[in-house]
């Protein structure tokens, strides 16, 4: 099929007679030793609909499936390095055939994220301010799952700051006042310390920096450099030296992914104490002192083990899983609504740190209730509304109160947050029920429609993106260098009308993908509250707006009816496609969808994994969407499955040559 394809649609213009951009189709073999780059370039080309340009016949959608599913198998499957880029691999080829064998992945270093390095600072500190302390680490700024292992490395800049911090903390771990017992009382240049109190000390120091003894050799090797320091120091500068080594250690920055011991198809299971690691930094900032027991007591070696204390992480109050909020976090990205600027209101409040606060308490609720947790997030019909928790001086009890209270005797006639989410008073019982036919779910929070929205009005394109990228497992190109993405300024019109600037044969390539799945949300305004009609300029009525003189009085409006209809199209699933009449009708639809929720599996892999997946992990996604189901829809359960996974357990690469390669984040 793939000849016909390319003498069909590529070869007039890409064959022995015209190369255009120096491309040629014509003498591909197929052979991805020798076509690789040729076969993924044609691959995202046709994928993306850029070829065959706007003026020539358009392929069959099915053939456009097709040849992307086969030049995806010829070039091994292989996903885009970069987050935003896994959902280059067909979703058919994933899900759409039973997977035989489950794949292994490849030997890494996984560098500590900001926020694990945070935990990292905590334990260290014993949850002690250590003032001073500058964050070494950033991730990639791109919306959406940042934390990729194979993206960040430890930089001669990072370098810097991580002895200049070694240096504080372990200032701040000797300090007469507030410091680490074992530590202090080595201080005392008079009094040299004995070995068995340098091994406490290294002891100590690997307990809090790795949450594991240190080995024979490790001693040694820390003894070691405090005699040479104690040359040209004395002894509490030695020792300060040798605990600051121990800080700056490989496997204190970076998570170690190497494995050990193989078995019998070549693949190397984590050892004991990097699946300790593995598993408490996949739920949380911090090594779980626990697990990180139970692996140097040999009760970490197999997968049936690794279930037990992923099962106890999940159900452990004491734990703090900080990793599934941020799981969702990034995946909706409504904690971007923080980033968008916007006027303040003259007759609201807006409060986007309130409203993310209610989201994150209301994925955590659902999350809770561990439930149909995929279809509970798009639609369920209650939320929290301006809600914190205070203490009851009375009771001296923990209970609901609102977040953000307007002053009474000068208020300036604002509606509180609460109008926001169409409720004319603050509800005391939380999650409130709320109006009739107005939202559903994370995708109509405030915080979320304020995230994708811009600093003056909506932006149904990301809107649509999102779509199209989190629920149906598609992509759209970037925008091409050079070109304005400008919607014109027309206040007589509705964003609607003025947004069918990309209907332009240029533009609608990619908006086509885009634009009709996010217009359905102009059902709200761009701070995210419900609405039937949209505000314009009545531009009859402004030019009589005049006094005597003939002099402006100035614009007079007029409410345009809104149209939230939209369509889904070239879905990949035909019972998907067709229109919609409303965000509500969409949303409903969507979550019902089997397609849709194996996407949501796919994005809670690269998470959890730190990488896209490839087509050799079909198997451990089946499961995992297979665990999810029977479950009735739990997020532990799909948690458990994917973290004790082939490709969470093992790596494929021989300990020899990954010792070089660079770290990621984690």
């Amino acid at each position: 099929m793939f000849k016909p394809f390319l003498t069909a649609h590529c070869v007039r213009c890409h064959g022995p007679e015209k190369q255009s951009g120096d491309f040629r189709v014509d003498d591909l073999t197929g052979d991805p030793a020798k076509d690789a780059d040729r076969l993924l370039a044609i691959r995202e080309q046709i994928r993306a609909g850029l070829m065959p340009p706007g003026r020539e016949t358009r392929p069959d959608p099915a053939d456009v499936r097709a040849i992307i599913a086969w030049t995806t198998v010829r070039t091994g499957g292989l996903a885009g390095r970069q987050p935003g880029q896994g959902n280059l691999i067909p979703h058919e080829l994933l899900f759409g055939k039973p997977a035989p064998t489950a794949a292994a992945t490849p030997g890494r270093l996984w560098r500590l994220s900001p926020d694990g390095y945070l935990g990292f600072l905590s334990d260290l500190g014993k949850n002690k301010a250590l003032p001073g302390i500058v964050q070494p680490f950033t991730l990639e700024p791109e919306r959406g799952i940042k934390d990729f292992a194979g993206l960040y490395t430890i930089d001669e800049p990072s370098t810097e700051i991580l002895l200049r911090n070694a240096e504080l903390i372990v200032e701040g771990q000797t300090a007469r006042q507030n410091g680490v017992r074992e530590f202090v009382v080595l201080m005392d240049p008079a009094s040299p310390p004995t070995r068995a109190q340098l091994e406490a000390a290294v002891a100590q120091q690997f307990k809090m920096a790795l949450g594991r003894t240190p080995g024979a050799d490790d001693v040694t090797r820390f003894l070691g450099l405090y005699e040479r320091c104690l040359k040209v120091s004395d002894s509490p500068g030695a020792v300060k030296t040798m605990l600051q080594a121990v800080l700056l250690r490989t496997d204190a920055m970076f998570r170690s992914e190497l494995g050990k011991g193989t078995d019998a198809g070549g693949r190397r299971l984590l050892a004991p104490d990097e699946l300790a690691a593995a598993l408490s930094l996949a739920l949380g900032d911090r090594r779980e002192a626990g697990i990180m027991l139970a692996a140097q007591k040999g009760e970490l070696a197999t997968r049936e083990q690794a279930a037990v204390h992923v099962r106890r992480l999940l159900d452990d109050p004491k734990f703090d899983k900080t990793r599934i909020l941020k799981f969702f976090r990034e995946y909706f990205d409504y904690a971007n609504a923080l980033t968008v600027f916007k006027d303040k209101p003259k007759t609201f409040v807006h409060e986007p740190r309130q409203l993310v606060a209610d989201t994150d308490r209301l994925v955590l609720h659902i999350v809770a209730a561990d439930k149909d947790v995929f279809r509970q997030l798009l639609t369920t019909e209650v939320s929290f509304v301006n809600y914190a928790v205070g203490k009851n001086k009375q009771t001296n009890q923990d209970e609901g109160k609102p977040g953000v209270v307007l002053n009474p005797n000068n208020n300036k006639g604002q509606q509180g947050i609460e109008e926001t989410y169409g409720l004319d008073r603050w509800p005391a019982e939380q999650p409130a029920k709320l109006p009739d036919n107005s939202r559903l779910g994370i995708l109509m929070q405030p915080s979320w429609l304020v995230a994708y929205s811009t600093n003056f009005d909506n932006d149904p394109v990301r809107r649509g993106r999102w779509v199209r990228d989190r629920l149906l497992g598609g992509s759209v190109p970037e925008l091409p260098i050079g070109v304005a993405a400008q919607v014109p300024n027309d206040p007589h019109r509705t964003f609607r009308e003025r947004l069918t600037v990309t209907r332009d044969a240029r533009c609608w390539k990619c908006h086509s993908k885009m634009d009709e799945l996010g217009l359905p949300f102009e059902q709200f305004d761009h701070f995210g509250r419900f609405r039937t009609t949209e505000t314009v300029l009545d531009l009859e009525a402004t030019e009589k707006n005049v006094d005597k003189k003939g002099k402006s009085l100035g614009p007079v409006t007029r409410e345009a009816v809104l149209n939230t209809a939209g369509t889904i199209a070239d879905s990949g699933d035909a019972k998907l496609d067709g229109p919609v009449k409303d965000p509500r009708a969409m949303i409903r639809k969507l979550a019902d969808s089997e397609r849709c929720r194996q996407v949501f599996v796919r994005h809670a892999f690269r998470f959890y994994l730190g990488r896209n997946e490839t087509l050799a992990d079909a198997k451990t996604l089946q499961d995992a969407d297979r665990a999810y189901v029977e479950s009735g829809g739990s997020f532990k359960a799909l948690l458990v499955s994917l973290l004790t996974s082939d490709a969470f357990l093992y790596r494929s690469v021989p300990v020899a040559s990954t010792t070089t390669t660079p770290g990621g984040s984690r």
